[in-house]
């Protein structure tokens, strides 16, 4: 291999930056030209003034301290007005009393540049009030966005309580409805009738139910959400019938018609604004869940929710008795009668 004896590559030979076999190349060249001998120590004495002292040197002494001293000095300068026992005052202090017994250093030519004057709109401007000893704006913004976040967590919560309450009471509508189809099943297709001597009202019809064995053991026939009747044994309000045209009283029956599902059979009390008389009401804030005859469960807000778009609670004279025909459905709560 043959290499050209070149100011460059000899450069790169003392300062140790060719690869081994480019300095292999230089050294057989070295030994066999006395021009490129020459030219190679001419070179080194050349460049003998750029080499560095191997020794480290050692820093100018308190550069750290006066490194310290500066930095806090300007964060006093340019902060808000602060107390000496904040943070910044209290380092400069330090700074200051340490730096007592030795001269100040000239001005750095990268020092931070002196504060400029506020303008005079600025100066005549009132100060803001602080809060000790300086004006806490991260602070209130921080105690006004955790008091709307402990607002939006009371809402949602108090918002997921009460569609838990509202589920609750459905599945216990579903169990009922279950238990009124095994009963009608057992019955010609008869639901339990109220107004006789054996369940003269509203509430006496689950009596009725857990005498033929239709509900699980342990059940109750009252919404799981009412804080109000925790003893009670009937919490919903069930159908009182209708008269046929010849005055009779008759019960609800399962009927092959679509448009018998769509008939209330059982639901919660009347909410408060709907409740026809006086009586307990729907525990739950808003609305009430409502029984189909098909097994379906609604929660509603309103009252106007019958077939024909009439009061569930009243029938279509206003009053709390059994409807006008079957599908004038009418829910009676406990002591209703038809």
């Amino acid at each position: 291999m043959t290499t050209t004896a070149t100011d460059e590559t000899l450069i790169g030979y003392l300062f140790d930056a060719l690869a081994p076999d480019e300095r292999a190349a230089v050294e057989l060249r070295l030994r066999s030209d006395p021009a490129a001998a020459a030219r190679l120590d001419h070179l080194r004495r050349s460049l003998a003034p750029l080499e560095l002292d191997r020794e480290p040197a050692e820093p100018p002494p308190l550069l750290a301290l006066r490194t310290v001293a500066r930095l806090a000095e300007h964060l006093t300068r340019h902060e808000p007005p602060q107390s000496v026992e904040s943070d910044h005052g209290t380092l400069l202090a330090v700074a200051k009393a340490m730096e007592t017994d030795y001269p100040e250093p000239e001005p750095h030519p990268l020092a931070f540049p002196a504060p400029r004057p506020l303008r005079a709109a600025h100066r005549d401007a009132p100060e803001p009030r602080a809060v000790g000893g300086r004006f806490r704006f991260d602070l209130i913004v921080a105690c006004s966005v955790a008091v709307f976040a402990v607002g939006l967590i009371a809402t949602g919560v108090g918002r997921l309580r009460a569609e838990s309450q509202v589920l609750a009471c459905q599945d216990n509508l579903r169990t009922l409805h279950t238990g009124l189809t095994g009963y009608a099943e057992a019955h010609a297709g008869r639901y339990p009738r109220v107004g006789t001597d054996a369940n003269p009202t509203a509430d006496t019809f689950v009596s009725a139910l857990v005498d033929a064995g239709q509900v699980p053991a342990g059940f109750r026939a009252c919404c799981p959400a009412d804080p109000a009747r925790p003893g009670s044994a009937v919490g919903y309000a069930y159908s009182l019938g209708y008269r046929a045209p010849t005055g009779d009283l008759l019960g609800l029956t399962r009927g092959t018609d679509p448009q018998h599902d769509l008939v209330p059979i059982s639901a919660d009390y009347p909410a408060a604004a709907v409740a026809p008389a006086g009586g307990p009401v729907c525990p739950h804030a808003v609305g009430m869940n409502v029984l189909y005859a098909g097994g379906n469960v609604r929660h509603a807000t309103s009252a106007l929710i019958g077939p024909n778009g009439d009061d569930i609670y009243r029938n279509v004279f206003g009053r709390v008795a059994a409807g006008a025909d079957a599908n004038d459905a009418v829910l009676g709560r406990p002591g209703d009668r038809p």
